[in-house]
């Protein structure tokens, strides 16, 4: 293929997944903990300016690598105690049988064994393993630890002073490739995740996801009119090519 050919169809290739990302993002608007979608073009930029135009194709695949914006959501307040939402980077840590899962998603629940989950009925990681809780309601402070909550003057109820246990929570690199695997849970493939001790978390509330429908809409726009741009320098293009093809026969 002929590399003008390559390069506009690599680009439009990159035009239809920014498209399905931004369907996505919509779909998703008032999903809690959702953190929209964004396609990486570093890879298919820098093979443009430095390999040439017939490298481009083979460094393509790279700039469709699907990865998170983790602009902070708003916070909306909830009546439910274990209820939970991340300010920060972070990911609570969830146990599946295919290994670890990450998620913003707070809406968590005690199970029939008293163990906190998911709303899906996975175990919520902590630092030391499954998270057991007791009867009675729990006080989570911003650290993610876990305590006891007991009566106290009728007003309220106070947390005893040691924690039952402390909340996992990870972050990774902003370059970090994911994939969602559904329910509200994310995988970072080959990624490794890193204690994140600068998130807080914060009891009573659920984060919104991170979606401007308005945005949404205008990158819409934008990738609809450049695909439509590219589309047209194809057709030029072999439009051209079939003329001096036709000229050259003419020739002889």
């Amino acid at each position: 293929m002929h590399p003008v050919l390559a390069v506009t169809l690599q680009a439009m290739q990159s035009d239809m997944s920014r498209m399905e990302r931004v369907a996505m993002n919509l779909a998703n608007v008032q999903t809690p903990g959702y953190k929209r979608e964004v396609i990486a073009e570093g890879a298919f930029t820098q093979a443009l300016r430095t390999q040439g135009l017939a490298d481009a194709q083979q460094a393509g695949a790279v700039a469709t690598a699907v990865h998170l914006d983790m602009r902070q959501g708003t916070m909306k307040t909830s009546a439910q105690g274990l209820d939970l939402a991340l300010s920060g980077s972070g990911w609570f840590e969830v146990l599946t049988e295919q290994g670890p899962a990450y998620t913003r998603l707070g809406n968590f629940r005690r199970d029939a064994q008293g163990r906190l989950v998911t709303a899906q009925g996975l175990p919520v990681a902590g630092t030391g393993g499954e998270i057991q809780l007791p009867e009675g309601p729990v006080s989570i402070d911003a650290a993610g630890r876990i305590f006891e909550a007991v009566a106290g003057d009728g007003k309220a109820a106070k947390a005893r002073s040691e924690p039952l246990a402390q909340l996992k929570v990870v972050a990774f690199e902003e370059a970090a490739a994911a994939r969602r695997l559904g329910n509200g849970l994310v995988a970072f493939p080959g990624a490794t995740p890193r204690a994140e001790g600068g998130t807080e978390v914060r009891q009573g509330y659920l984060e919104n996801a991170n979606v401007s429908s308005m945005q949404e809409m205008v990158q819409l726009m934008q990738t609809m009119r450049h695909f439509e741009s590219l589309q047209k320098v194809a057709l030029s293009y072999d439009e051209m090519l079939g003329n001096a093809i036709r000229k050259l026969g003419e020739g002889q």
